[in-house]
């Protein structure tokens, strides 16, 4: 009987395909392989899922021709079966096609090479005709490889080329039998591409494809030694979560700890507990910055045994170190959210840290949120999760006290070092000597006081670039994206203007489009006119810049890092990146310049963002020998948001917002579901967002679930093409699931194909 096979194809899809054997096959093609297959006139890329059966229940044959897999890509798994009911619960929970999901969790595509090399070959003998060349032996000489070459040629190679050739053969020669990198050769001989091309073509050189390990790590960390007794609060955090990794159970918890009391050392010893017991472990943070942060802590303790998994990583390493969780020769991942997919099996413990962080959420795409992933693996692989942070979700605590979750607490810094002071400065009420700065005397002095103290300060601005819009002067305008409908950014230091949503471009010396004036200034403020600024206030400081302009470049980011370890730098100015995670023992001063950037934002998390926000980079304070002081400079000092947060209280912003949500029936008191749809005529898009919102009236028009809509979103027009929303919101999960996949059974009747429709379960961003 011919074997078949379930295809996820990458293709928008919802269900997989049947394919039989390829032609001539005989072997089974194991799960998780890599497969070509016809789809109507095409080939696309698909994942084999396993053995499929061609007939019913009821034993019927199927009535369609069932086509064969056109070629395997590739042999070798690129991911463990045992994941694959993981990737079918994210298609069907976030209604995405299967393959697109694969694709979505593989780091590159399958036929991409990870390395390159080329070695030299010689003839024994000179014969006219075909060039056939065996191994390089300790008996060929160079000039007989270049006769060989040169009559190939029929004597065409110049003096010149002949000399370089000469060259180029004997550094060939002097790595003995040893292939030699093809990038190599190109570094030392630039434009010989096409002359390697040809010699391969000739025989003289051979085209040799090898993986290639690249070392995602460089430098090799800086050694964090394995303290010798823990804390009080570490100790009992581990006495409940060790006998819970023992049970081999699910178990998510949360671990509320203040900044500074020593999580990390908790996350590692759970790792080391994981492996003594020859488990696995998955280490998730937010973003990139704090992935470089634990790197080095992580390194220390398991070395090889660690892979790490972000977007950071070149494209060889990204695969590399995939290929080290796959063969099993790494057992420890540590990445952003995208390492939820890494390809571990035997999981023995799961930990997400800062769990209440937006970044977790993807935005485009496949729109899933690694936290909430990360604890369906945990629940998959029969194991905790610990979702570590020092301001939980509303969501997450909320289940704490619901008895979903178990809450550990950690209230006490290592060393028991104290909390900053956090002081508010009120922008209103507060007269400045230097109105032309976007710094009040306070923190001026306390900057000037801490510089002569041989400390550190650290200065948080929510927004990069110089000024974060232009203002025509004669007409009151903002200058807009030609675009999007949001103001252009000045970046002073690149001498342009830019639009941070669609990354177009435009020179600063442009003229008002309502009325023609040239006299656009810019106004707000970004890292980058802080650090003006700090360098007229300071001129004989060191300062440093952190944001996602000056950071492109991974290692530079490290070394800015590095740099403010060592004390070689006295301010640091940054965005969000800054705010979290980072331990510098010397600074003792940080610096909010405008903590009300968040509140204004028309979403229903914006007070718990702000909060977080503020205790995060609070939390960068007085982490080492010396206690530590916070300025937050506000609009809005009595918003219990920035009140609390002064305070370090959690507990009373948790009630306070509890209270604001439980009227309107926000999260955690129900599930959301933003249906988005875009197109380049508004009308187009606001017709189809109108007749969505019909269907699901008439269809579940009932008191369990509330259409919200449809309305323009709040950034109404991206990259041309105008948006609008309809939110969902339901306390039942399942019947917006239920609704969800009766509005995608009709989207070719209520949506033209000039609109795109998209689904965002339990959005993050409602922009």
């Amino acid at each position: 009987m011919e074997l078949t096979y379930e295809v996820a194809v990458d293709a928008p899809l919802a269900t997989p395909l049947t394919y039989s054997q390829p032609a001539g096959r005989t072997t089974p093609i194991p799960a998780g392989c890599c497969v070509r297959v016809p789809l109507g006139r095409r080939k696309v890329i698909g994942y084999v899922l396993g053995p499929a059966s061609l007939t019913d229940p009821a034993g019927a044959e199927p009535a369609f021709a069932v086509k064969a897999i056109a070629e395997v890509i590739d042999e070798t798994p690129l991911f463990p079966q045992t994941l694959i009911p993981f990737y079918r619960w994210i298609a069907r929970y976030y209604h995405h096609p299967l393959g697109n999901v694969l694709r979505t969790a593989l780091p590159l595509a399958p036929t991409s090479r990870s390395g390159r090399r080329v070695s030299a070959k010689t003839r024994k003998t000179l014969t006219p005709g075909p060039v056939l060349l065996s191994p390089l032996q300790s008996g060929g000489t160079t000039e007989e490889v270049l006769a060989a070459v040169e009559y190939s040629l029929d004597g065409r190679l110049k003096n010149a080329e002949h000399k370089a050739l000469s060259l180029f053969l004997d550094d060939l020669r002097s790595g003995g039998n040893r292939p030699v990198p093809r990038s190599l050769l190109l570094r030392r001989y630039p434009g010989a591409g096409p002359r390697l091309t040809r010699l391969v073509d000739l025989g003289v050189l051979c085209s040799v494809n090898e993986r290639v390990y690249r070392d995602p790590f460089g430098q090799t960390p800086v050694f964090h030694p394995r303290p010798a007794q823990l804390t009080d609060e570490q100790q009992q955090v581990l006495e409940a979560l060790l006998p819970a990794m023992d049970r081999a159970a699910f178990a998510p918890f949360v671990l509320f700890g203040v900044t500074g009391c020593g999580k990390t050392e908790v996350y590692l010893r759970l790792v080391e507990h994981a492996l003594t017991r020859g488990k696995t472990a998955l280490v998730l943070v937010p973003e990139i910055a704090l992935a470089s942060q634990l790197e080095a802590h992580f390194y220390s303790r398991f070395g090889a045994r660690l892979a790490v998994l972000h977007s950071g990583l070149s494209d060889g390493e990204r695969f590399d170190q995939w290929h080290n969780v796959l063969t099993g020769e790494a057992r420890v991942v540590l990445g952003a959210r995208s390492a939820v997919f890494a390809p571990l099996e035997h999981v023995g413990v799961v930990i997400v840290d800062e769990e209440h962080e937006p970044a977790y959420k993807q935005e485009d795409g496949l729109r899933y949120n690694g936290r909430d992933l990360a604890v369906l693996r945990a629940k998959m692989a029969e194991c905790p999760a610990v979702l570590g942070s020092a301001t939980p979700s509303v969501v997450s605590y909320h289940h704490c006290l619901h008895g979903k979750y178990t809450l550990l607490t950690m209230r006490k810094r290592v060393a028991e070092q104290p909390l900053p002071t956090v002081e508010l400065v009120d922008l209103a009420a507060t007269e400045r000597s230097r109105p032309d700065l976007a710094f009040s005397d306070r923190l001026i002095n306390a900057m000037a006081q801490t510089l002569e103290q041989g400390q550190q300060t650290l200065l948080f601005v929510n927004r990069r670039g110089f000024s974060s819009s232009m203002l025509c002067r004669d007409c009151g305008a903002i200058l807009q994206c030609r675009h999007c409908q949001v103001s252009m950014t000045l970046h002073r230091s690149r001498n342009l203007l830019m639009c941070h949503y669609c990354g177009s471009t435009q020179h600063p010396s442009t003229l008002c489009p309502a009325c023609g004036s040239p006299r656009l200034s810019g106004v707000g403020i970004g890292s980058e006119r802080i650090e003006e600024e700090v360098r007229q206030l300071f001129p004989e400081a060191r300062i440093a810049r952190l944001d996602s302009d000056t950071t492109a470049n991974r290692r530079h980011y490290l070394a800015t890092l590095q740099a403010v370890r060592t004390r070689q730098v006295d301010m640091l100015i940054g965005t969000q990146m800054i705010a979290k995670g980072l331990h510098f023992p010397h600074m003792t001063l940080v610096g909010v310049v405008w903590a009300d950037a968040g509140l204004a934002m028309p979403d229903y998390k914006a007070a718990e963002r702000t909060y977080s926000l503020l205790a995060q980079v609070t939390g960068r304070a007085g982490r080492g020998a010396d206690p530590g002081r916070v300025i937050i400079q506000t609009y809005q000092p009595s918003h219990y948001s920035v009140r609390l947060a002064q305070h370090h209280d959690y507990e009373a912003f948790f009630a306070q917002e509890i209270a604001v949500r439980r009227p309107l029936g926000y999260p955690p008191f129900s599930r959301l579901v933003n249906i988005r749809f875009s197109g380049l005529k508004e009308q187009q898009v606001a017709q189809a967002a109108g007749r969505v919102a019909e269907f699901l009236r008439r269809q579940y028009g009932n008191n369990q679930v509330d259409v919200l809509g449809p309305s323009p979103a709040p950034l109404v027009k991206l990259k041309d093409r105008t948006r609008w929303q309809l939110l969902l919101k339901s306390g039942s999960s399942a019947l917006l699931q239920a609704m969800c996949e009766a509005l995608l059974a009709e989207k070719a009747e209520l949506c033209p194909r000039s609109v795109s429709m998209s689904l965002d379960v339990d959005p993050e961003n409602m922009m």
